[in-house]
């Protein structure tokens, strides 16, 4: 089965490695960011949390800030607690993090919508993913909605799934059709999301739902989905239409 209909949103994922300490910086400005940080300055604190979380080396390519989680999470909260709502977005991240000691999906609402609020448009498809893992998908479906309606064209895939799947809202996949359409045309979304999007439209043409049925429509969403051989689930489903066409 290439997708869960119990959690379509969740698909097998390429695992990119980043490289280590991606920062540099010299320990003298190193040391004037972490004073600013200190004297309150949101931006710097914001700052400061990336190098704790993904390492800083000297332009020598000598370690100079080792990462550290605690820290990264002490700077990100300071930050957030400022009024940066980089950070406030991101405490939700954090604090949604399966693995992270501090989980608390409760307090990473509050700072989502302290966010929104504050003019951070992504905190509305972070939101909508917040209230999806908590199991409120009629939540989840309403703050799609609104990151839609900000011009989030990544959220337009999440709504098709909602109605597509019948999550949190009546099941209309000519509608959800629409949303994935629409992403693959849209200009605010990352490659990887309209790769995603090519995706489901290959599968609503595959199952022929919300269109007319055809396979040779779906193969070709498909591969245009999996064009940079990097869609484990286009991949499987071309696997899948190759062995059943044998």
């Amino acid at each position: 089965m290439v997708i869960d209909p119990k959690f379509p949103w969740k698909l097998p994922r390429v695992d990119r490695e980043f490289p280590p300490y991606p920062y540099r910086m010299s320990p003298t400005e190193w040391q004037a960011l972490l004073d600013k940080a200190k004297q309150g300055n949101p931006e710097a604190e914001w700052e400061v949390a990336g190098r704790y979380d993904e390492g800083c080396k000297d332009k020598k390519g000598r370690i100079l800030v080792r990462r550290s989680a605690r820290k990264a999470a002490e700077w990100l909260r300071r930050s957030a607690e400022h009024g940066c709502t980089s950070a406030q977005n991101n405490l939700r991240v954090l604090l949604g993090d399966t693995e992270y000691v501090g989980r608390n999906r409760r307090e990473a609402l509050v700072w989502l919508k302290r966010a929104f609020r504050a003019g951070e448009d992504i905190a509305a498809n972070n939101l909508a993913i917040t209230h999806r893992q908590e199991g409120n998908f009629k939540k989840a479906v309403e703050w799609f909605r609104r990151a839609v309606t900000s011009g989030d064209d990544y959220a337009l895939i999440q709504l098709g799934i909602h109605y597509y799947w019948g999550k949190g809202i009546r099941k209309n996949a000519t509608a959800a059709v629409r949303c994935f359409r629409k992403a693959t045309r849209g200009k605010n979304i990352c490659e990887s999301g309209r790769d995603e999007a090519f995706f489901y439209l290959g599968i609503a043409y595959l199952e022929g739902k919300g269109v007319t049925q055809s396979i040779p429509t779906a193969r070709k969403l498909l591969q245009r989905a999996n064009i940079d051989s990097d869609h484990p689930a286009a991949h499987r489903a071309l696997q899948e239409l190759t062995r059943s066409a044998s």
